[in-house]
């Protein structure tokens, strides 16, 4: 009986944390969720304790408390990993790149994204593993490493090009465009984002497409 009342408390403590969410009271959600892990974890429930520290993580990171997440996620792959839930922990280590990678430590950034490529493809998850590539190459493109970043972004176009992802392979001829424009193939860029103004058009992202637009037109200019 006190596994299920903490069980019980702890659905109400998360309950109330997303309450606090509705209001912008990221604080008290902390708190809320917080104690809800401390519950789980109580409860012998390792997936409920990962689920409600995984939403306190992502709470720091959209508010700016980039050293408490990356602590809260690192927790929260020390929970996953004696369970070998590799789908989870993929997606652990990719919100782990994404935040050391707004932080510029872009060589821990790239072996958490390499990690969490190899996670989503060892369970099957391709589009999720060739999304590792484009951040892959995003990293290189921040470090002015536009070689690297070319190879990463077609790797990933690739993929993508087998899966008929259509935006996604707009993303990257928009993402190798803009490799080319930085290294002075102005032919090269306007060909890859012409590629990916139609494709963003066929698909409807109309926000894209403008975007993609106006690379084109700065490069005409």
């Amino acid at each position: 009986m006190k596994n299920d009342t903490a069980a019980d408390r702890a659905k109400s403590f998360a309950d109330s944390g997303f309450g606090h969410l509705k209001t912008a009271s990221y604080d008290a959600a902390l708190d809320a969720f917080a104690e809800a892990a401390r519950l789980c974890e109580q409860a012998g429930d390792k997936a409920g304790e990962a689920t409600q520290r995984m939403i306190m993580a992502d709470i720091c990171f959209a508010t700016g408390r980039q050293g408490q997440a990356l602590d809260i996620y690192r927790e929260v792959l020390a929970i996953l990993r004696p369970d070998a839930d590799k789908a989870r922990i993929a997606a652990v280590q990719n919100n782990i790149g994404l935040l050391l990678s707004r932080l510029q430590r872009h060589a821990e950034a790239m072996a958490a994204f390499g990690e969490a490529r190899a996670g989503f493809q060892a369970c099957g998850q391709t589009q999720r593993a060739a999304e590792q590539l484009g951040n892959m190459g995003s990293l290189c493109r921040d470090r002015q490493a536009y070689e690297d970043a070319l190879n990463y972004y077609q790797q990933a176009l690739e993929m993508f090009e087998e899966m008929a992802l259509a935006e996604k392979i707009a993303d990257q001829h928009a993402n190798i465009g803009y490799i080319h424009a930085m290294r002075g193939d102005k032919d090269a860029g306007l060909l890859h984002f012409e590629q990916a103004l139609t494709l963003y058009r066929q698909s409807g992202n109309q926000d894209k497409a403008l975007e993609t637009q106006k690379n084109i037109d700065t490069l005409n200019n």
